[in-house]
């Protein structure tokens, strides 16, 4: 009997994540809220005698991507002090935000730097931005991740043109 050596079993191969798909989400601000909460911070050994929580809520109508359940659109902006400028250069952020849907609206929630709280609270008064622009990955599971999120007055000639349909 001879004995055939042995072949040495073949490593499976890495199989690469496909490359998440962007989709912009866009949405014609319809509305607006801000709230403003102080209380007492009763956590023990806290570093701030109070907690503070305030957000921007804006309300509109998503008109791309089509063909969602529902077309109802709840973003909040919160300010976050790790954005300033001087504190964010260590982070290794995989988000600005998140967006979630339900059957009757999708919300989106994302970090503001809290130094331009002000200057969107300002904008938003007038009634200068129009709409609000969320790119990130494509729904999977009922949430996405966002990338980057813009106000604006008017929209890209792209956003425009994707828009308005064929």
């Amino acid at each position: 009997m001879g004995t055939e050596p042995k072949k040495a079993p073949r490593k499976a191969k890495r199989r690469r994540k496909p490359a998440e798909e962007i989709v912009d989400y866009v949405v014609e601000i319809e509305g607006w809220d801000f709230s403003y909460w102080l209380a007492l911070n009763s956590v023990r050994n806290a570093l701030d005698p109070y907690h503070e929580h305030r957000h921007v809520k804006v309300r509109g109508r998503l008109l791309r991507p089509v063909g969602l359940q529902t077309d109802r659109v709840t973003a909040s902006l919160f300010p976050s002090t790790n954005l300033l400028e001087e504190r964010r250069k260590d982070l290794k952020p995989i988000a600005v935000g998140s967006i979630e849907s339900y059957p009757d609206r999708l919300d989106a929630r994302m970090s503001i730097p809290v130094d331009m709280l002000p200057s969107v609270l300002q904008v938003l008064a007038a009634g200068h931005p129009k709409y609000l622009v969320m790119r990130g990955s494509k729904l999977r599971y009922r949430s996405a991740r966002l990338v980057s999120y813009s106000l604006a007055t008017k929209l890209d000639e792209d956003d425009e043109a994707e828009t308005d349909g064929p």
